[in-house]
């Protein structure tokens, strides 16, 4: 308990504001230093703030939903990387617990500025804007901002605050309260998942500053040298190059050769005209690279689109996710137009995962005729069709015509189609999927359905399934099938351990590229001695492995306490029926799948309806402090 107590010295210092957007009031005072070291910070002090604060009957668009913004314990330090910031309410998109976690500055700004932690609650009379600058919160009148894109209010406050600064800031689609709105930041960050631009709209809050200091409080040489041997492992990796030139959508031509991606909606897994939308197509436009706070991999970019016109195009490389769920999933191979497309979505404030999915949603609705041109109002859904994508994701933010029902994702508008609708709406817990393809990649596939946001890669990251070798699967979790991504055996052990791990390092306010993707070590080794090294206390990785599985836990109560059960944790009913249909996975299809969710249950030390046990609780560290609410 000695690292603990030295731990709770450490976090004594970092203060939290509490803000009440109705009666303009604004409390400060210091975190709970002996709980924030069960969590470190960032989604596990998050997480603790959503338990104690909403419930079933919490309306995610009310009052009584609460915005938070919470630093990992590194945020803003000498640790590489280290600006992520998670931001979380109850989500609008899914009812359940919703988070996003964002890079940028904006996090470092935050921690530099005295705070580690940011609690919004009620709703403003009218739009406002919440200024953090020299100890105080001043409240902002942003009636004019509002209706403005999310470009022009990041240019539109730079120029009327004459400071340095840092923004989060929502769209149209924030302000329409649009299930899937996402919160940007320095026109091309985005918080996306979860809906919580809409949570922001519903609070009447445009956006949120911070002053920009720079940080005075010089490393130590402990942590200078815990940092530069952190940046020395993930320059080592073989894949630091790839990286640092092509970003995360160095996967794409390969993920396209090994057919595992939902191409129109899963209809497909591979498309020979991939190449339009490689990472070599997209580097060719780079024009210069950007990066993260303090991080040595740069796989952001800039880009410069010189048109036939002569006219000159400027905006940012799109993410994988937004290539993947834009481009492959509806069937757009033309690197240019899914540019535009990204920055369109950035702009308005909307998310690209989940637009790209009701996009490839309609579009197969149309290509079977469940729907026609007299439903979306004479727009041509075809697949791949720019001028109809352009077109319907400026109805989805506006909530105009077909647009409207779309604006509520994929569950929610097959329901209202209806006509067999639902069964070519792909999501799970009302989260459209990522998109990888569950009977290709079937660890992945598990964690989509026990991802607590729901769907997703980010927080599940299972790349030892393509990565390891079947011995270091064996290895770390008793069988070599564990990382063979065609079968669930052995798949419960593989996905509480990167799931843990993703968890911890959202914790620790670092970004999972150069940890997961790059070092790929999956055993937190690396980056204890990293928080060793900042904060000069004695951290061991089982510690941080700990602290993931009990946010793990902690996330389970509360989508528990929401509403949700054990029928929610499944994968749509056609990947279970209809075969992969043609390339090298062909004839696969998901198999004994929930007796792989019962398997991963046992493994959290769940009973058979997902709910943790008594001891399961103690033995995490969560029973004594639940005791205690």
């Amino acid at each position: 308990m000695k690292q603990g107590t030295m731990l709770t010295e450490v976090l004594m210092q970092k203060e939290q504001i509490t803000v009440d957007l109705n009666t303009k009031s604004v409390f400060v005072e210091n975190i709970d230093s002996e709980l924030e070291s069960i969590f470190l910070g960032g989604r596990g002090l998050a997480d603790w703030i959503l338990y104690r604060e909403i419930d079933r009957d919490t309306d995610p668009l009310g009052p009584n939903n609460v915005l938070v913004l919470s630093n990992g314990l590194l945020a803003g330090s000498a640790a590489p990387g280290s600006t992520r910031l998670q931001i979380s309410g109850k989500s609008p998109q899914t009812g359940l617990i919703g988070f996003a976690n964002i890079g940028g500055n904006f996090g470092a700004a935050l921690q530099h500025s005295g705070y580690q932690l940011v609690i919004v609650r009620s709703k403003a009379r009218k739009p406002t804007c919440l200024y953090i600058r020299r100890g105080k919160v001043q409240f902002l009148d942003a009636e004019e901002l509002w209706g403005l894109d999310t470009w022009n209010t990041e240019d539109r406050l730079h120029q009327e605050i004459g400071e340095p600064i840092e923004i989060l800031s929502i769209g149209p689609a924030g302000e329409n309260q649009v299930a899937f709105a996402s919160i940007i930041h320095r026109h091309h960050y985005a918080a996306a998942r979860s809906g919580l631009g809409a949570l922001m709209g519903s609070k009447n809050l445009k956006a949120i500053l911070v002053e920009n200091v720079k940080d005075h409080e010089k490393p130590t040489a402990e942590a200078a040298a815990a940092a530069k041997e952190y940046i020395g492992c993930v320059k080592a990796s073989e894949r630091y190059d790839r990286f640092s030139t092509y970003g995360v959508p160095e996967c794409s031509s390969t993920s396209n050769k090994a057919g595992v991606l939902g191409v129109r909606n899963f209809n497909d897994q591979q498309d020979p005209n991939a190449e339009g939308i490689s990472e070599e197509k997209l580097y060719s436009y780079v024009s210069r690279f950007k990066s993260c706070y303090r991080c040595p991999v740069h796989c952001k970019a800039n880009i410069e689109v010189h048109r036939q016109n002569g006219a000159l195009y400027t905006g940012a490389r799109p993410e994988w996710e937004t290539v993947s769920s834009m481009g492959y999933k509806c069937g757009l191979f033309d690197a240019e137009q899914l540019i535009y497309l990204s920055d369109l979505c950035n702009k308005m404030g909307i998310d690209t995962m989940s637009t790209g999915s009701v996009l490839a949603f309609s579009m197969d609705l149309f290509s079977r005729d469940i729907i026609s041109k007299a439903d979306t109002g004479g727009i041509e859904l075809s697949w791949g069709n720019f001028d109809a994508m352009q077109n319907i994701i400026k109805q989805i933010v506006n909530k105009e015509g077909f647009g409207r029902i779309l604006s509520q994702g994929v569950k929610l508008a097959a329901q209202v189609i209806g006509k067999g609708a639902e069964q070519f709406a792909f999501h799970v817990k009302g989260m459209e999927l990522s998109t990888s393809d569950p009977r290709s990649v079937k660890g992945l596939g598990l964690g989509y359905a026990l991802c607590s946001r729901g769907s997703d890669f980010n927080n599940v990251y299972t790349i030892p399934e393509s990565r390891w070798s079947g011995e270091r699967g064996e290895e770390q979790f008793g069988i070599a099938a564990s990382v063979d991504q065609s079968t669930l055996e052995g798949k419960e052990l593989l996905i509480k351990r990167t799931m843990a791990v993703c968890a911890a390092i959202d914790c620790l306010g670092i970004c999972k590229i150069p940890a997961l993707s790059l070092i790929m070590d999956f055993d937190l080794r690396k980056e204890a001695i990293l928080a060793s090294g900042i904060t000069g206390v004695g951290i061991g990785h089982e510690d941080l492995l700990k602290i993931g599985e009990r946010v793990l836990q902690l996330e389970r109560l509360i989508n528990l306490k929401l509403g949700a059960n054990s029928k929610d944790d499944y994968i749509p009913k056609m990947f279970h029926e209809v075969a992969v249909p043609s390339g090298p996975n062909k004839g696969l299809k998901v198999d004994n799948f929930f007796k792989a969710v019962k398997r991963f249950y046992k493994a959290m030390g769940w009973d058979n309806e997902g709910i943790p046990k008594k001891e399961t609780l103690y033995s995490c560290g969560l029973e004594q402090i639940l005791n205690n609410t």
